[in-house]
C-alpha cells in the first residue's frame, strides 16, 4: 500500500529545510487534518546519511532538545552528506507528555516496521522504515527513562543472533565514541520491533541511548546528551568539523535474558530494596510486595533471580501483576 504521509522536504534536495511530515488524520472534530511531525534535512557533498531521532517516547525530552539544537544551528556548508533530524518522532505522544500515543495508544517503539494501512503510530514508523532509514548509512535514536523510569546514563546496542560481525564492531565503535559511562547489549526480551531494532536488521550501524530520569530535564542530562551527540555525528564524518568534548570510557554489559528482569507477581504495591547502582546477588531480597487492601496479610518478598548492576528501577509505588521493577546488567567484553 502506498503511503499516505506527505512532507514539504525533498529528501533529495542539497542544502537545508526544516519543515515536517504530515500524516493525514481526520478525527470527530476535524474532517480533513493531519499530525505534523517537525523533521529537517541538511544535505551539502559527499557523505554518509546520519538520521538522529529524539521522543519514540513522548515523555523523553533530552533528545528533541538537542536535536532541535541542531536544527536551529548547523549550517549547509557544515555538513558533507546528509543530516536527517526526527526531533519528535511521535509528535502526539511528546505533545501529551506520555510514552505512547494518546490517538491509538500503540507505543511506536514496538510496531517497527510498521503498516501503511494500519493505526497512525504504525503508519509513520512505515513511512520512516521505508523513506528514511532505506536511505540511512548510521542512525542514533535519542532516549531517556521517561516518567517512569530510573535509569544509568547509558548506550544502547542491539544484541541479536546471527548479527553480521562488521556491523556489531561498527555499532561498538560508535559505544565507544558516544562516551558514556556504560553501554548496554540488549536483545529486548526478543522483541526487535524497536526502530534500533529494525535499523540494525536492515544492517544499518544503530546506537540507542538513555540520556535522562524521571520525566525531568536537568542541565547536566541535556549538556550530557549534547556532547555525545557530536561526537558521534563527527565520527560518522557527516559533521567533520563541528567541536566536541572528550568522552569517557565505556563499562560494556549485557542484560542477560529473562532473568535480569524483575516483575511485580500481583497487582500491589511494592516496597523497594535496592539502589541504583548497586551490587546484587542471585536471591537477594528486591523488596516486598503489600497488598493493602487485605491488610490482615503479611507483605510478600520479592527476590532477585540473578546476579548483576542494578541497571535500571520503576519510580512508581502502586504496581500491576507484571509491571517491570527491576533491570539487572552483568559485565561483558567489548564485542
Amino acid at each position: 500500500m502506498h503511503t499516505t504521509v506527505f512532507s514539504d522536504i525533498d529528501w533529495s534536495r542539497e542544502g537545508k529545510q526544516i519543515g515536517s511530515l504530515q500524516l493525514p488524520y481526520s478525527p470527530d472534530d476535524d474532517a480533513w487534518g493531519v499530525i505534523p511531525f517537525p523533521a529537517a534535512s541538511i544535505r551539502h557533498g559527499d557523505g554518509p546519511v546520519v538520521v538522529v531521532s529524539g521522543a519514540v517516547h513522548g515523555d523523553e525530552y533530552e533528545g528533541p532538545m538537542v536535536i532541535a539544537e541542531l536544527m536551529r544551528q548547523i549550517r549547509s556548508e557544515q555538513v558533507c552528506g546528509q543530516l536527517i533530524l526526527l526531533p519528535a518522532l511521535n509528535a502526539p505522544a511528546m505533545r501529551a507528555g506520555r510514552r505512547t500515543s494518546p490517538i491509538d495508544h500503540l507505543n511506536l517503539n514496538r510496531v517497527f516496521p510498521g503498516d501503511h494501512g494500519g493505526a497512525p503510530t504504525e503508519q509513520i514508523a512505515c513511512y520512516v522504515a521505508e523513506h528514511i532509514f532505506a536511505r540511512a548509512d548510521y542512525y542514533l535514536d535519542l532516549h531517556a527513562g521517561g516518567r517512569t523510569l530510573f535509569i544509568e546514563p547509558s548506550a544502547h546496542v542491539v544484541l541479536a543472533d546471527g548479527m553480521d560481525t562488521a556491523l556489531a564492531r561498527s555499532n561498538a565503535e560508535l559505544a565507544e565514541v558516544f562516551g558514556v559511562p556504560i553501554t548496554v547489549q540488549t536483545s529486548n526480551m526478543g522483541d526487535y520491533r524497536t526502530s534500533a531494532g529494525y535499523a540494525s536488521h536492515k544492517g544499518i550501524p544503530t546506537l540507542a541511548a538513555e540520556m535522562g530520569m524521571g520525566g525531568w530535564v536537568t542541565g547536566d542530562s541535556v549538556g550530557a546528551t549534547r556532547d555525545a551527540t557530536r561526537r558521534v555525528l563527527k565520527h560518522t564524518g557527516v559533521l567533520p568539523d563541528i567541536d566536541t568534548v572528550p568522552g569517557q570510557a565505556t563499562r560494556w554489559t549485557r542484560i542477560d535474558g529473562a532473568s535480569a528482569y524483575l516483575f511485580a507477581p500481583f497487582d500491589g504495591y511494592f516496597e523497594r530494596r535496592f539502589m541504583l547502582g548497586e551490587t546484587i546477588e542471585a536471591g537477594q531480597l528486591a523488596g516486598l510486595m503489600h497488598q493493602l487492601s487485605r491488610p490482615a496479610l503479611d507483605p510478600e518478598p520479592v527476590y532477585f533471580q540473578s546476579a548483576g548492576t542494578l541497571y535500571a528501577h520503576g519510580l512508581v509505588g502502586h504496581v500491576r501483576a507484571g509491571q517491570n521493577l527491576a533491570v539487572l546488567v552483568q559485565d561483558v567484553a567489548r564485542p
